[in-house]
């Protein structure tokens, strides 16, 4: 793939399946991919690769490995003494 600067931000990336506009700023790439994945396709890959940044800062935070630990950082208690409903007819699922 091809890379040509615009400004700071923005790139035309050409190659792949289509030619593109990518916007490292706002996360977003004219194939559409990026924006609805929040993964970056291979234009956000090249052209953040040809601005000498690391790729991992594309990923959406979600999708990283802090994410879950986050969530379950606190400690998880069991409900002690509460009934399930319906137990018997979930165990049979």
């Amino acid at each position: 793939m091809m890379v040509q600067p615009i400004d700071g931000w923005r790139f035309f990336v050409n190659g792949g399946k289509m030619d593109c506009v990518v916007d490292l700023e706002h996360g977003k790439c004219y194939c559409g991919v990026y924006a609805v994945e929040k993964i970056p396709c291979s234009h956000a890959i090249a052209a953040r690769t040809s601005a000498g940044l690391h790729i991992s800062t594309l990923v959406c935070p979600v999708y990283s490995k802090d994410f879950p630990f986050a969530r379950y950082s606190e400690n998880i208690y069991p409900c002690v003494g509460h009934k399930l409903r319906n137990a018997h007819a979930f165990l049979r699922m």
